[in-house]
């Protein structure tokens, strides 16, 4: 009798033990712990997994047979069995749960900082694009995220709206630090040395598992990786879990031990600049056949304004909400001195600016122009901590903005005085309300021009004023929508000093001759520039081609009067092109009067002269035309602004 209660009473011991761990919250047992648990008692381990009853039940049932074999049957081999039944069933479950839970095989990168302060709430959207900058929502004091090329900004706290003022030539921002004490800073270092712990424990451990699975060898035993990816093999993910495990386990062993002996905190001077690339070609498509062809493109990019031996700014999604200088805590940090001038970040933009990536042609001959739209000088804070780790000395290097070592402390003498901000005041917040009315403008972030829905004035804001825009429109009809354009002249002045002034003229003159249009004179034309920028560049040029023969050389009836309650336009597009940028974008948006058969007989120098180094004169003036929906519907969502290319750092 005692031998069947020990028989039931243990495998229900292991199974109380599993609820216990479960109920605790005890995590994911490792896989030994699988194994082992899975041997003695299957029960608890389902339990403590949190397996449904009935698979415990079961589990439980093979634990009774397995125990009954060194109880009743006392036949040891019984017990191995079955033992070995639950061990496979667990180890089975533990491979399982470690596959979900480690995807990969190569080494993770670095977590991000666990400890690190908690931000305070921010609103507002900066939308992937770039970096933003942290400003105050009036109303309710919210920090609210705003990308720095929005002119308006809406706080999700208290749902109000607002728009950008005091922008000035250059913005003077502070990435956020987020070590604030020594005790972060223990913690960054901590985390540093965990993760170099697991890379070492990974090339023994894991590595030689993934030799002839993820990569191949060639000759010379260097690592090559694979085209065709190769999913890794159970072990390999277990091993791998091991290792993080191991490399936390040594971290929180340490981490009492690690003191920091030095600390010092600086900030260091980077050029950033954000702007629109502007470009037009001549060359030969995939058939051959010459073509002039345009792209928009919206580019970003950062250089190091010291000459001290810093780390690169790195990719440009790194610059998430930036402060402005003044009024920053960590203004009061010393701060190296911004000895290299903007010209640099000109420089290297220049340099990008001769790419064609977003042509689609082979470009023989190319007009670009870069229109500058933030220049920003970025200070970003730095830490150095010698650290002593049972009597060895580590001199490290800390980002302040992501809390991660980057490296070795700089030999070089650090800087003692803090920075002195200039540019004047920093971008704020106001109310958005008509200067007119008083009424709520609409909400459109990227508009350079506001239309009211109330008076139906445009308006725009220059500096901390407000001025009314004067705009032609036609008659607003049903089913139509009302898209701005700037109307400008043909005007177009060659490069040998010749004035064009209609696209016959432009296109048949192209390739030196008059064979279309013959002897007629010239006749003062006007084009339209769409006044709206779109949200991807390869397909908003397929949207701009779209619009080109559906608006180009059409009689309209065009009033000065603004657009009245009586018969308001049922939908607008936003006014999101200036009318100093759609004059460089007109330039390039003239391509698309261009067909193979004026281009046939182009050769490159006539091109040159008569379009790529030709100069646009005249003034433009904002004109709303009626277009259908079905003109438009499809391609709807390519309105607003252009995904930014971050394009790493231009230093690389």
């Amino acid at each position: 009798m005692t031998a069947w209660l020990a028989t039931l009473l243990v495998p229900g011991a292991w199974w109380f033990v599993g609820r216990r761990l479960a109920v605790q919250r005890q995590g994911v047992p490792s896989l030994a712990v699988h194994g082992i648990l899975g041997f003695l008692g299957p029960a608890g381990l389902m339990c403590w997994r949190g397996r449904p009853f009935a698979e415990q039940l079961v589990a439980w049932a093979v634990g009774v047979i397995a125990w009954a074999g060194i109880f009743v049957i006392r036949d040891p081999r019984v017990f191995v069995a079955f033992g070995l039944v639950g061990a496979t069933w667990g180890t089975a479950l533990g491979l399982k749960t470690l596959k979900a839970i480690v995807p990969t095989v190569g080494p993770p990168a670095s977590p991000a900082p666990r400890d690190a302060p908690a931000d305070e709430h921010k609103s507002g959207s900066a939308g992937g694009t770039g970096f933003a900058l942290e400003l105050r929502c009036p109303t309710c004091g919210a920090a609210l995220a705003v990308p720095v090329y929005h002119r308006m900004a809406r706080c999700d706290f208290c749902a109000s709206e607002h728009v950008v003022i005091g922008r000035t030539d250059i913005l003077t921002v502070v990435i956020p630090d987020v070590i604030p004490n020594v005790g972060v800073l223990t913690q960054a270092v901590v985390r540093h040395l965990r993760d170099r712990r697991y890379l070492e424990l990974y090339d023994t451990r894991v590595r030689p598992l993934t030799a002839d699975s993820p990569f191949a060898r060639d000759a010379e035993q260097g690592e090559l990786p694979r085209l065709i990816a190769t999913r890794p093999s159970p072990l390999v993910e277990a091993v791998e879990a091991e290792v993080g495990r191991a490399a936390d386990e040594w971290a929180a062993r340490i981490a009492p031990r690690v003191r920091v002996r030095a600390w010092h905190r600086f900030l260091s001077p980077y050029w950033h600049r954000l702007g629109t690339l502007y470009q037009a070609a001549f060359g030969r498509d995939r058939d051959g056949a010459k073509r002039i062809e345009f792209a928009v493109t919206t580019i970003e990019g950062s250089v190091s304004a010291t000459a001290f031996p810093l780390p690169e700014m790195g990719k440009l999604s790194y610059l998430k909400a930036l402060r402005p200088f003044l009024g920053a805590p960590e203004a009061a940090c010393p701060a190296l001195a911004a000895d290299v001038g903007p010209e640099e970040i000109d420089r290297k933009v220049q340099q990008l600016s001769r790419r064609s990536s977003e042509l689609t042609i082979t470009p023989i001959a190319m007009h670009s122009t870069l229109v500058p739209e933030v220049v920003a000088l970025v200070y970003r804070p730095w830490h150095v901590a010698v650290v002593d780790l049972d009597g060895d000395e580590l001199a490290m290097l800390l980002d302040g903005g992501s809390a991660r070592v980057e490296g070795q402390a700089p030999t070089q003498q650090l800087p003692t005085t803090a920075a002195e901000a200039s540019g004047g005041e920093a971008p704020a917040l106001a109310p958005s309300r008509c200067p007119d009315c008083g009424a709520d403008l609409p909400f459109g972030p990227d508009s350079v021009a506001f239309l009211c829905r109330s008076c139906f004035h445009l308006v725009e804001l220059r500096g901390t004023r407000w001025t009314s825009v004067p705009y032609l429109r036609e008659e607003p009809a049903a089913g139509h929508r009302q898209v701005p354009f700037w109307r400008f002249p043909l005007r177009l002045r060659t490069a040998s000093g010749t004035l064009i002034t209609d696209i016959p003229h432009l296109t048949d003159g192209i390739d030196g001759a008059f064979d279309q249009i013959g002897d007629r004179p010239q006749t003062a034309q006007s084009f339209f520039v769409p006044a709206f920028r779109t949200r991807v560049s390869k397909a908003g040029v397929q949207l701009y081609r779209r619009l080109w023969p559906a608006v180009q050389g059409w009689p309209r009836e065009l009033s000065p009067e603004r657009f009245g309650p009586a018969n308001p336009p049922e939908r607008t597009v936003e006014v999101t092109l200036s009318a100093t940028e759609a004059r460089v974008f007109a330039r390039v948006y003239l391509a698309l009067s261009f067909t193979q058969r004026d281009l046939a007989r182009a050769e490159v120098k006539g091109v040159r002269e008569r379009f790529l180094s030709a100069e646009l004169e005249g003034d433009a003036e904002l004109v709303y035309l009626s277009l259908p929906e079905e003109l438009l519907g499809p391609l709807d969502g390519l309105f607003g602004r252009a995904r930014i290319m971050a394009l790493a750092n231009l230093e690389g």
